[in-house]
């Protein structure tokens, strides 16, 4: 189970009845949790990159810990909301920022600490701001600091090390006992994997010329589970991109699990979200050819 289920089982949890203390235990869990996977995505070499990836982590535990204290929030007002508690924490970011500048390499690794606390601030913030609502600012920002420096000595490499591993492995899925020959004559019936492979991206390589001649490389797709397989997709040519099998050495190689796949190029799943979840693995870990790779995944 990735962190994204644990905190949507949580939000199916009725918390009304639990004394205050519960709660505030409850969503410190939630804020711990969304603030290692906030310090797994500071892990990026591109100057404020991860600032927007990091944003849908942290809707996401904003609106669940509003559920925790029974205030309904919905994905948008929680965008709104993060903007709003992050003014307290604007110039630290900037100053991260300013570090992976300079060092893209080493920088990032340097801001894993401080992203987990800046996030550990914000939640405790965002705690605050539900148990009391009406608070004031210069409250809330004293609230933040002494939350930050809490984060900093909460931080642990060996669990962010633990947590990275949980949400970047790949899943494992049931694998599916090997047909029986019928008949030599009778064509094996195309997977759903295949099918969306042949046809939803392979119109879409069509459609989208701009990704095809950005990217301009082989691309490995690695599917997992039940109706599975491996294909190539290679956007140096003019026409018939796909083919079976991997051949040509690869720019980037995409795995993921058959329904993840599916609903990826579907536009059924969010690929930013998948990605931190861990459903969707991209190899190696490039943010610009990850972006211009994102009408293929829309």
């Amino acid at each position: 189970m990735s962190w994204l289920d644990t905190l949507e089982d949580i939000r199916k949890k009725n918390f009304s009845k639990l004394p205050m203390a519960k709660r505030d235990e409850a969503a410190r869990d939630v804020v711990n949790m969304a603030s290692y996977a906030c310090a797994v995505v500071s892990v990026s070499p591109i100057p404020f990159s991860d600032a927007v990836l990091m944003l849908p982590v942290q809707s996401a535990m904003v609106v669940t810990v509003g559920h925790v204290y029974g205030r309904k929030v919905t994905e948008a007002d929680a965008k709104s909301l993060i903007v709003e508690l992050a003014t307290t924490a604007g110039l630290g970011m900037l100053a991260r920022q300013g570090i992976k500048a300079i060092l893209p390499i080493f920088g990032a690794l340097l801001t894993v600490p401080a992203a987990f606390a800046m996030n550990w601030g914000i939640g405790r913030v965002a705690m605050e701001y539900f148990r009391n609502p009406g608070m004031p600012a210069d409250q809330l920002r004293k609230i933040y600091e002494a939350a930050k420096d809490e984060g900093s000595a909460m931080f642990s490499k060996e669990r962010f090390d633990m947590f990275r591993k949980s949400t970047s492995a790949p899943k494992e899925e049931p694998v599916e006992d090997a047909p029986k020959k019928k008949s030599a004559a009778k064509k094996k019936p195309k997977t759903a994997v295949e099918k969306v492979i042949e046809g939803d991206f392979t119109k879409k390589l069509g459609k989208h010329k701009d990704v095809r001649d950005a990217f301009h490389g082989v691309i490995h797709l690695d599917v997992t589970g039940v109706g599975g397989g491996k294909w190539t997709a290679d956007l140096t040519k003019s026409s018939e991109w796909i083919t079976k099998g991997h051949s040509g050495k690869p720019k980037l190689t995409i795995r993921a699990g058959t329904k993840d796949f599916i609903a990826l190029v579907k536009g059924e799943k969010n690929a930013q979200m998948a990605v931190m979840a861990g459903d969707l693995e991209l190899e190696p870990m490039d943010l610009d050819m990850a972006m211009k790779l994102g009408p293929l995944f829309s």
